[in-house]
């Protein structure tokens, strides 16, 4: 079960106090808050690497959660690394977001923003 707070995100029993990416294999990563700060001014921007990271594994799936209120947006780039697969992605603020990718089978990735 996965669940969602304030800067703060429970996956696999572990609660995590910063963003995280979850790929196919169930291998936890965090996202590099810093990179993102300094090439967009902000970690509200889901970046295209972060999407072609998420791919490597081949997902059916990825869910993007935006934030306890919906602020993280994907770039154009990202938007397009995505157009260009054949993966299906769902957006949407992190508690509906965790409990969408809880119910999801089969191979499926996550990013997760745990503030705004």
């Amino acid at each position: 079960m996965t669940s969602t707070g304030f800067g703060w995100i429970k996956y696999e029993g572990k609660i995590y106090q910063h963003d995280i990416m979850i790929t196919v294999s169930g291998q936890v990563v965090p996202r590099n808050e810093t990179e993102l700060r300094r090439k967009y001014g902000t970690a509200h921007a889901i970046d295209p690497d972060e999407i072609k990271f998420l791919l490597k594994e081949q997902p059916e799936v990825i869910v993007v959660g935006t934030g306890q209120e919906g602020m993280a947006k994907l770039t154009n780039e990202a938007k397009n690394v995505i157009m260009q697969s054949s993966v299906r992605v769902i957006e949407g603020p992190i508690p509906a977001a965790c409990k969408k990718f809880d119910e999801l089978k089969g191979k499926k990735a996550a990013l997760f923003h745990v503030t705004c």
